[in-house]
């Protein structure tokens, strides 16, 4: 039998980690549905103070939307807020033929008025772990996320699944103001004044509370790590329990052990670790990098008093703090390495051909705005307006501020050579909606050309680490045009997206109406926003 404590490569008959998921997945004949309602409330998830935040079904973070590999979900969103409109991006999720509920306000939607409600629709094509947030500014930063667990084979077994462990940093202030601030003032937004593990934490003068993960001695479990921070890669790491990484992104992963997990934000790992240690309290530590990929400055607080964390409880354990020592972990922006449990090979022959050069700069817009831009065009896209419309009205005239690359020719390879600057030093959580990408290499300075990549299964993943230096960086990553669709990608540091770096492919343009349908739920919500916003 399938999918038991013992045979978890395993799903169900025909379906097993070496399915190869871009090309097939179960049919479940299951429709699930969920509603979620965002509102105006306060948080306070550290105890120092309370805030004006965002919340999903009154709570923070939102509650986890949960289905199995080849279930259709429909969630329906409700936006009960006061003064902002909205939309909900599954992050990760291929959105295979349904680009329209990819939930990205000016490209493919309006935004959600304040008021209104709409419906998106999706199959799960892959398993593993994601999360759901705003895609509108910088409100994900202020509330509006949560965990997206799509159960499926895993490539070690495990007992019992804990659930999805969401990382998060917080700001005391409202971060429209600090992104505003940033925007006008031309500098970087301030650190964050404290780390969440699953939307809990103590603050610098201890009040509020650790995230506790119960568990029973002898047990195997799996926990799935999100990172969904605003500007923090996060290391990861568990006192006296090295544990098993299964599973990247929405990628299934060749077992490894290690005792300091990187993540950039965006990035998902699944990971299977043993409770096999005397039954006490232990620290799961959740440390920033190197300062330039965020640096969390808990308020009143260093870092050597109050450990950023949480709690792994064994069952008979006192209710206390852990007394447990840490290992030794890296303060670096870098990503993971790892096999695919899929093995993949990227043609490398038609790279001259179809490589294309993005040069990141960093620089004033008009205004004195402090932007980011893309070949020297800044994206600046129009929810009144989104690219989908274009599209879906016979348009190809598309403005330069909406940063537009066309990938026309179907099944094609499209590569792409991402360019960093020296001047400023920061590395990039580079996301990709609508695919996993092929990341064919990466390094510091100037990039060294094609015999630097790696074709020959290269890692798969949807958020992969763009590095900075004082010599510069890049990042190389490639993908088959399979899925008609219109697709942002844009680095994951919320502040960034919001001031510019941000592109869109146009996937097989003149093949996205025939995977839509209707429209008129597309129609409808561009109407109410139009009323609403003018």
């Amino acid at each position: 039998s399938c999918n038991t404590p013992a045979n978890r490569t395993c799903w169900t008959a025909g379906f097993d980690t070496s399915t190869n998921y871009y090309q097939k997945w179960p049919a479940t004949g299951q429709q699930l549905t969920y509603d979620l309602r965002i509102t105006n409330g306060t948080c306070n998830p550290d105890g120092h103070s309370s805030k004006t935040c965002f919340l999903v079904n009154g709570q923070y973070p939102g509650p986890a939307i949960r289905a199995s590999w080849g279930d259709s979900v429909r969630v329906t969103v409700h936006n009960d807020l006061q003064i902002n409109g909205t939309s909900i991006h599954f992050h990760g999720l291929r959105q295979f033929q349904t680009c329209q509920n990819d939930g990205t306000n000016g490209v493919t939607e309006c935004p959600i008025a304040p008021g209104e409600s709409r419906s998106y629709q999706w199959t799960a094509t892959e398993y593993g772990t994601s999360w759901y947030h705003s895609h509108h500014s910088v409100q994900y930063s202020q509330g509006i996320l949560g965990p997206i667990i799509i159960d499926g084979p895993t490539t070690q077994n495990y007992d019992q699944d804990l659930g999805a462990l969401p990382l998060t940093d917080w700001y005391y202030d409202d971060t429209f103001m600090l992104l505003w601030r940033a925007l006008y003032g031309g500098g970087a937004p301030p650190p964050a004044q404290n780390v969440l593990v699953n939307g809990s934490m103590i603050d610098g003068f201890g009040h509020g509370k650790y995230s506790v993960i119960n568990v029973v001695k002898g047990q195997t479990y799996k926990l799935r790590l999100i990172n969904a921070a605003t500007d923090t890669l996060f290391h990861v790491s568990m006192d006296n329990h090295p544990f098993t990484v299964v599973g990247a992104d929405f990628v299934a992963v060749d077992p490894y052990q290690t005792t300091d997990l990187k993540m950039n934000i965006g990035q998902r790992y699944d990971i299977v670790f043993t409770a096999n240690q005397t039954a006490s309290n232990y620290w799961l530590r959740v440390r920033p990098g190197a300062a330039v990929c965020g640096s969390p400055q808990i308020y009143n607080a260093t870092h050597s008093d109050v450990v950023v964390g949480a709690i792994l409880r064994y069952s008979g354990a006192p209710a206390a703090n852990p007394t447990s020592t840490g290992y030794t972990m890296a303060a670096t922006c870098e990503d993971e390495t790892y096999s695919n449990h899929l093995k993949l090979n990227v043609p490398s022959t038609t790279f001259a051909a179809q490589e294309k050069p993005i040069d990141i700069t960093l620089g004033t817009g008009p205004k004195n705005i402090a932007n980011w831009f893309i070949n020297g065009s800044s994206l600046d896209v129009d929810w009144q307006n989104p690219t989908l419309a274009y599209i879906l009205n016979g348009t190809t005239n598309y403005p330069k501020s909406e940063n537009v690359f066309l990938m026309p020719q179907a099944n094609a390879w499209y590569f792409w050579v991402i360019i960093n600057p020296a001047t400023p030093p920061l590395p990039h959580p580079v996301h990709l909606h609508g695919h996993d990408f092929y990341k064919l290499g990466s390094g510091t300075g100037p990039f060294p050309g094609v015999s630097a990549l790696n074709f020959n299964n290269p890692m798969r993943r949807d958020v992969s680490t763009l590095p900075g230096s004082a010599t510069g960086g890049w990042l190389v990553f490639g993908f088959p045009a399979d899925n008609p669709g219109v697709w942002l990608t844009h680095c994951h540091i919320a502040w960034h997206v919001s001031e510019g770096f941000g592109m869109q492919f146009v996937e097989r343009a003149t093949e996205i109406p025939g995977t839509i349908g209707q429209v008129d739920e597309f129609n409808q919500g561009c109407l109410d926003w139009r009323n609403y916003w003018n």
